[in-house]
């Protein structure tokens, strides 16, 4: 009993694990876009690269160094993106998407299983 008591136990623990570990996708208009590195989630807020995301929804990014901001275009629409708003990973920037998207009109969900953000524009 006490052998199948501790098998449940290790395997309910490790299909949590799992289920934690899983990465979160991209999502934009039903199509899963790569990217590297990956989405972030922190403190509940969803972290993509900053041209990535712009890309996957036919924007355009427009890197000034010398002022650490970005001009991202969509369409006849461009915002002023600063540096300071998102996060480094990997040498990379990524800012919050909902905020990104938002700004570039679209909408943004979360699902929970499997963990996604959707993009719709």
């Amino acid at each position: 009993m006490k052998t199948t008591l501790t098998l449940t136990l290790i395997f309910f623990l490790l299909a949590m694990s799992l289920a934690l570990a899983a990465a979160t996708e991209l999502v934009v208009n039903g199509r899963t876009i790569h990217t590297e590195p990956g989405i972030v989630v922190d403190n509940g807020t969803s972290y993509g690269p900053l041209r990535a995301v712009v890309e996957a929804v036919g924007g355009q990014v427009e890197w000034h160094e010398d002022g650490q901001f970005a001009v991202v275009c969509r369409g006849q629409r461009c915002v002023r993106i600063a540096a300071s708003e998102g996060i480094m990973r990997e040498n990379h920037l990524l800012l919050p998407i909902r905020k990104l998207a938002e700004k570039l009109g679209g909408s943004v969900t979360w699902v929970d299983a499997p963990p996604q953000v959707r993009i719709t524009i």
